[in-house]
Protein backbone atom coordinates (compact mmCIF):
# COMPACT_ATOMS: atom_id res chain seq x y z
CA UNK A 1 0.00 0.00 0.00
CA UNK A 2 1.74 2.84 -1.27
CA UNK A 3 1.56 6.09 1.01
CA UNK A 4 -0.29 9.36 -0.84
CA UNK A 5 2.39 12.55 -0.88
CA UNK A 6 0.96 15.65 -2.33
CA UNK A 7 2.23 17.04 -5.51
CA UNK A 8 4.77 19.88 -4.91
CA UNK A 9 6.05 22.63 -6.81
CA UNK A 10 9.65 21.92 -8.02
CA UNK A 11 11.68 25.94 -8.84
CA UNK A 12 13.11 26.40 -11.83
CA UNK A 13 14.72 29.02 -13.70
CA UNK A 14 16.60 31.05 -10.34
CA UNK A 15 13.82 30.52 -8.67
CA UNK A 16 12.88 29.37 -4.55
CA UNK A 17 9.98 27.84 -3.20
CA UNK A 18 9.52 29.39 0.41
CA UNK A 19 6.54 29.63 3.17
CA UNK A 20 6.40 33.06 3.90
CA UNK A 21 6.50 34.35 7.49
CA UNK A 22 3.18 36.11 9.05
CA UNK A 23 4.34 39.51 9.41
CA UNK A 24 3.68 40.71 13.04
CA UNK A 25 0.52 42.22 13.79
CA UNK A 26 0.08 45.00 16.21
CA UNK A 27 -2.27 44.48 19.48
CA UNK A 28 -5.67 46.13 19.34
CA UNK A 29 -4.78 49.94 20.26
CA UNK A 30 -8.41 50.92 20.34
CA UNK A 31 -7.46 53.53 18.05
CA UNK A 32 -10.39 53.85 15.28
CA UNK A 33 -9.40 54.30 11.78
CA UNK A 34 -11.09 55.49 8.86
CA UNK A 35 -13.01 52.65 7.07
CA UNK A 36 -10.92 50.90 4.19
CA UNK A 37 -7.36 51.84 5.86
CA UNK A 38 -5.01 49.67 5.20
CA UNK A 39 -1.42 49.00 7.62
CA UNK A 40 1.40 50.05 5.24
CA UNK A 41 3.46 46.72 5.41
CA UNK A 42 6.94 46.59 5.79
CA UNK A 43 9.52 45.86 2.03
CA UNK A 44 10.75 43.20 2.93
CA UNK A 45 9.94 39.58 4.76
CA UNK A 46 10.97 36.90 6.11
CA UNK A 47 10.76 33.27 4.49
CA UNK A 48 11.83 29.88 4.95
CA UNK A 49 13.02 28.24 1.96
CA UNK A 50 11.70 24.51 0.81
CA UNK A 51 13.57 24.03 -2.42
CA UNK A 52 15.92 26.16 -4.67
CA UNK A 53 16.35 25.55 -8.64
CA UNK A 54 19.15 23.67 -10.09
CA UNK A 55 20.80 26.91 -11.86
CA UNK A 56 20.58 29.26 -8.63
CA UNK A 57 24.09 31.16 -7.10
CA UNK A 58 26.38 28.72 -5.18
CA UNK A 59 24.94 30.45 -2.15
CA UNK A 60 21.16 30.05 -2.82
CA UNK A 61 22.10 26.07 -3.51
CA UNK A 62 23.25 25.76 -0.42
CA UNK A 63 19.71 25.95 1.03
CA UNK A 64 18.56 23.30 -0.58
CA UNK A 65 20.29 20.77 1.65
CA UNK A 66 18.44 18.96 4.52
CA UNK A 67 20.61 19.37 7.14
CA UNK A 68 20.51 21.57 10.15
CA UNK A 69 21.57 24.82 7.87
CA UNK A 70 19.30 27.39 8.86
CA UNK A 71 16.91 28.18 5.84
CA UNK A 72 15.41 31.04 6.62
CA UNK A 73 15.65 34.26 4.17
CA UNK A 74 15.19 38.19 3.98
CA UNK A 75 12.80 38.91 0.37
CA UNK A 76 11.47 41.88 -1.47
CA UNK A 77 7.40 41.28 -0.44
CA UNK A 78 6.64 42.87 -3.60
CA UNK A 79 8.73 40.14 -5.26
CA UNK A 80 7.09 36.78 -3.71
CA UNK A 81 4.80 35.57 -6.18
CA UNK A 82 1.93 33.06 -4.99
CA UNK A 83 1.49 30.53 -7.73
CA UNK A 84 -2.11 28.71 -7.49
CA UNK A 85 -1.66 25.01 -8.63
CA UNK A 86 -5.42 22.43 -8.58
CA UNK A 87 -6.81 25.01 -5.27
CA UNK A 88 -2.98 24.87 -3.40
CA UNK A 89 -0.59 27.49 -3.07
CA UNK A 90 2.83 27.78 -3.74
CA UNK A 91 5.07 30.79 -3.16
CA UNK A 92 8.01 31.25 -5.35
CA UNK A 93 10.74 34.48 -5.66
CA UNK A 94 13.56 34.44 -8.07
CA UNK A 95 16.89 34.43 -6.25
CA UNK A 96 17.44 38.31 -7.51
CA UNK A 97 14.93 39.31 -4.90
CA UNK A 98 16.87 37.58 -1.82
CA UNK A 99 18.38 40.00 0.28
CA UNK A 100 20.05 38.11 2.64
CA UNK A 101 20.05 34.60 4.48
CA UNK A 102 19.60 35.30 8.28
CA UNK A 103 22.32 33.69 10.50
CA UNK A 104 23.50 33.02 14.60
CA UNK A 105 26.73 34.65 15.01
CA UNK A 106 28.61 31.67 14.92
CA UNK A 107 27.50 30.60 11.12
CA UNK A 108 29.23 31.29 7.81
Amino acid sequence: MSKYLPPVLKPVNRHLTIVPHPQNSSADTGVLLPEGFQVEEDRYMIATVLDVAADCSPAIRDLRGHGSRNKTIVVQRSMVEEVVVKGKSYYTVLENYVVGIIRGLDED
